[in-house]
């Protein structure tokens, strides 16, 4: 795959979904507030390829297998014409677990899909239960291993501080899904949007958001314990257009999260190892240079350098994440 494709984001709000979980509020989040019909689709991506001419057909948001099959094949049919033009290389998707079986499966592998993200959210029931997803945390494992049987690249979503979970409840997330060899993962703090449950339940002090300490804390674990297994953790924290940022009442948001939440896992490692010569690519300054760690580093003796590759007191980046979460967990 491509890893290098611009994208042609197809948001489709709310579209086959069959539950409202307390969190959700597309409109607020995308600004996005109807559906895509497939001529429209079409449209979009002939202006698209005014600009460039290869691209990855994504849809977002909702349940795109939730959908009715026929209209699932309209807009696949749309991009279709565009695969075998060569200007689109293969479509990614979102959906959720329970909205997943081998007949989808092997729909959508009929039809270019090769990318498949689910909303996993948590692999632990009470937090499913109290976040009104409509799953159990084994339909995430059954859904994960249908989609790697039959050969998609298999993404999960993750969230951090859902009503009723727990620090250990997260990271043992994370743990759980990379033991079941997804590719990639997204984490997302939860933030509270004013048009949904949650903001009711925390008016009415039956939710409490995490400070953004606290989800750079378990972000920053997520992070270690995805990457060590070789998940490939594409996003860190919510992309809210700056023009809706107004629709946030509460919760952990920064426009800079993930980088943020990056540099914390480096200050967390260097200094549980006590490391005193650090070496990074210059691509990742801003993981030991920024949000107060080069001073924080620098006061505790840490040597930090540019280099080919990262090393520190001669481990590599992978190396000392795994020693990390090993030492840092008792699973």
């Amino acid at each position: 795959m491509n890893e290098r494709l611009k994208i042609i984001p197809v948001f489709l709000p709310y579209a086959g979904c069959r539950h409202r979980c307390v969190f959700c509020d597309q409109f607020g989040s995308t600004g996005v507030s109807k559906r895509l019909s497939p001529k429209e689709l079409d449209k979009i991506i002939r202006e698209y390829l005014e600009t460039s001419d290869e691209y990855e057909a994504a849809f977002y948001g909702g349940t795109f297998t939730g959908l009715d099959i026929e209209t699932q094949k309209e807009y696949l049919k749309v991009i279709k014409k565009w695969i075998e033009k060569g200007n689109i290389k293969y479509v990614r998707i979102s959906t959720r677990p329970d909205e997943i079986d081998e007949n989808i499966a092997g729909f959508l592998r009929k039809n270019d899909v090769k990318v498949v993200e689910i909303g996993v959210q948590s692999m632990n029931d009470k937090v499913l239960e109290a976040s009104k997803r409509g799953h159990a945390a084994e339909d995430n494992k059954r859904a994960i291993k249908i989609l790697k049987n039959y050969g998609f690249i298999v993404g999960v979503h993750l969230m951090t501080g859902l009503p009723e979970s727990t620090c250990e409840s997260d990271t043992r997330s994370a743990k759980i899904v990379a033991d079941l060899g997804v590719d990639t993962a997204r984490i997302h703090p939860t933030l509270v949007f004013k048009n949904t449950e949650l903001y009711r339940m925390m008016e009415k002090g039956e939710y409490i958001p995490l400070t953004l300490q606290e989800s750079l804390e378990r972000t920053a674990d997520m992070l270690a314990i995805l990457e060590c297994k070789g998940v490939k953790v594409i996003r860190l924290g919510l992309h809210v257009p700056v023009e809706l940022r107004k629709n946030i009442v509460a919760g952990p948001f920064h426009p800079s999260f993930g980088d943020m939440a990056r540099a914390y896992l480096m200050r967390k490692v260097v200094l549980f190892f006590d490391i005193k010569n650090v070496q990074f690519p210059g691509r990742y300054q801003s993981w030991f240079y920024s949000h107060g760690n080069k001073e924080l580093l620098l006061k505790n003796g840490v040597s930090l350098s540019p280099a080919e590759d990262f090393s520190f007191d001669g481990m590599d980046y992978e190396g000392i994440l795994c020693k990390y979460v090993k030492e840092r967990f008792s699973w």
